[in-house]
């Protein structure tokens, strides 16, 4: 059994990985971070190439690190859609489950999903294997 989750700066994608790397320590089993660097994340940092956006870069692997101790884990940074590099990497890895954090809600967020979609309906609809949708912290339900 192998796991796969999707990170990026977005709380709930920070919930994910908390709660893959919980999993994965619970079943000991290899977790694969997929990183996916998008646009998005070049125009919230510095520009391309820039060293400050190579050190948020590298303090977001950290931050990873640290969240996920002693669990077996791998980390990828790629770059592109998100939805078809996580789906690229769950047949590449042959995972047993993909793991993302809940979409954003709001007036923002519901604008960028109509233009470039919503990752985990893309993974719901498209992937060969079970797809978990993590909320962020403190998401209280109703």
């Amino acid at each position: 059994m192998v796991l796969v989750v999707g990170y990026d700066r977005h709380p709930a994608s920070r919930a994910a990985l908390v709660f893959a790397g919980e999993l994965a320590g619970a079943l000991n089993v290899p977790l694969h971070v997929v990183h996916v660097v998008d646009d998005a994340d070049d125009a919230d940092t510095a520009p391309p190439n820039s060293t400050s956006r190579d050190e948020d870069l590298d303090a977001q692997h950290q931050h990873v690190a640290d969240a996920l101790g002693d669990v077996q884990w791998t980390y990828h940074r790629l770059r592109g859609d998100p939805a078809t590099v996580l789906l690229e990497a769950t047949n590449q890895h042959r995972a047993s489950m993909v793991i993302v954090g809940r979409p954003e809600h709001g007036i923002g967020a519901a604008f960028g999903h109509m233009i470039t979609g919503n990752v985990a309906r893309n993974l719901l609809r498209h992937s060969n294997c079970p797809v978990v949708v993590v909320p962020e912290f403190g998401t209280v339900r109703q």
